[in-house]
């Protein structure tokens, strides 16, 4: 039994390069000699950090390096501006980092060749309510008329409505309600339990025998009755199509891959920030961004005892009401992806 932790060489490589750089390196000698320019600075194993963040010199190849990471890689996703500032400024700080980003994003081919322009309607005639727990509520919705790869055509796509957090799996094309709820199960209900309600725009009967096949899934022996509605929230096609671009971004020379890709697309849809909730589904569930493959930012924080945890975890679910509320009645389109 061994313990291994992965280490980049990106750290002594920036070391070297605040050592050149005058301007850095006089703020980091101000720092540690307590006179910093700005309480927002901070020095920790000789590398300099702003606001917690590791500060990078403007116009370093380094700069690139980071650019190319967040945005061009797997887990970067060919974002938008928004979400590609979000990842970098979680964890890096250089002057002019916006102007930068936003030409990088603006400029990158692959994202004009595979994305098109895309919003998302102004609000809903009649907004569905707002979820009051995470995964009580969530929508589902099926990608179809994909090229066959490893024999599927069909990505199944599940969304929590609070949290937005989602789950894909792939289906063959002539999937059945029995099909889907024997993945229902393994991808949902494993995890999060049964849901209170599914939001989907499957008929009537395709739903109400989905139903039927997660009760005899379920072993019970207790009667149910299934109420159908016909309403939509629009949050699983939003998520369709940024799955799409997605996939479309790194498959164009060989769409058939694309169901190697599906794990990647989750975590990076889970780990990308969203507008309408004010922070990535995965901090919405868990209380915390997801652990970083690149990880390079201080806390001077004691960890929180319990209860502040409990406390902060109200908070958030406060929050995300507040947002998503604040989001059905806002008259501006939102960066889809």
């Amino acid at each position: 039994m061994a313990l291994s932790t992965p280490k980049l060489q990106l750290l002594p490589e920036l070391r070297d390069v605040i050592t050149q750089d005058n301007q850095l390196q006089e703020i980091l000698q101000l720092c540690l000699q307590n006179k910093a320019p700005n309480p927002h600075y901070s020095v920790c194993d000789q590398s300099l950090y702003w606001k917690g963040r590791l500060v990078l010199p403007k116009g370093h190849t380094l700069v690139h390096k980071i650019l190319h990471e967040f945005h061009n890689t797997l887990l970067g996703g060919h974002s938008g501006f928004t979400r590609t500032l979000q990842r970098i400024a979680a964890q890096f700080y250089w002057h002019g980092m916006q102007k930068d980003i936003k030409e990088f994003v603006q400029n990158c081919l692959i994202c004009q060749q595979a994305k098109h322009v895309t919003t998302l309607p102004c609000g809903l005639l009649e907004p569905l309510p707002i979820p009051t727990q995470i995964w009580e509520d969530v929508a589902m919705d099926f990608i179809t008329g994909l090229p066959s790869s490893n024999g599927y055509t069909v990505i199944m796509v599940v969304i929590n409505r609070l949290s937005k957090y989602a789950h894909l799996a792939s289906l063959k094309s002539d999937f059945n309600s029995t099909q889907v709820a024997e993945l229902f199960m393994q991808t949902i209900i494993k995890l999060h339990g049964f849901p209170k309600t599914i939001v989907s725009d499957r008929d009537k009967v395709f739903t109400s025998q989905f139903w039927q096949q997660l009760f005899k899934l379920s072993g019970t022996n207790l009667k149910f009755s299934t109420a159908y509605h016909p309403q939509t929230d629009g949050q699983s096609e939003a998520l369709n199509k940024c799955i799409e671009m997605y996939l479309r971004s790194f498959t164009y020379e060989n769409p058939k891959m694309w169901y190697k890709l599906l794990p990647w697309a989750e975590f990076w849809y889970n780990s990308s920030f969203h507008h309408s909730t004010g922070m990535t589904p995965f901090k919405a569930v868990y209380g915390r961004d997801p652990p970083q493959l690149i990880k390079y930012t201080v806390s001077n924080k004691d960890p929180p005892s319990v209860q502040e945890k409990l406390i902060e975890r109200d908070a958030t679910l406060n929050r995300l009401k507040a947002h998503l509320q604040k989001a059905q009645c806002a008259t501006t389109h939102e960066e889809i992806c």
